[in-house]
């Protein structure tokens, strides 16, 4: 998935219908830069449409250098499925 995909399909189900929205990337990025680029887009998102981007699942074992980037986010080992997985709250708007 792109950047550009990514931030269409949040721009387009953002903040959604309230309660959680997950939004999962089965083809994962091969560069932890990339997966970086989708976190940070997907941070933006939220910030941009005053939700709450409250987890990400991932692999840690193939991208363990992101926890201490994302401190304040909760990130989730996916365990052997290589899927990057953002979760929403769509309740909590945020001021």
């Amino acid at each position: 998935m792109t950047l550009s995909d990514l931030e269409r399909l949040l721009h387009a189900t953002l903040p959604g219908q309230g309660g959680l929205l997950s939004v999962t990337v089965t083809d994962m990025p091969p560069q932890e830069a990339s997966v970086h680029a989708l976190i940070d887009k997907a941070l933006e998102m939220a910030e941009l449409k005053r939700t709450a981007l409250v987890s990400v699942e991932l692999p840690l074992r193939l991208y363990s250098g992101l926890e201490a980037d994302y401190a304040g986010l909760e990130l989730r080992d996916c365990g052997r499925r290589d899927i990057l997985r953002f979760v929403y709250d769509c309740t909590q708007a945020m001021a």
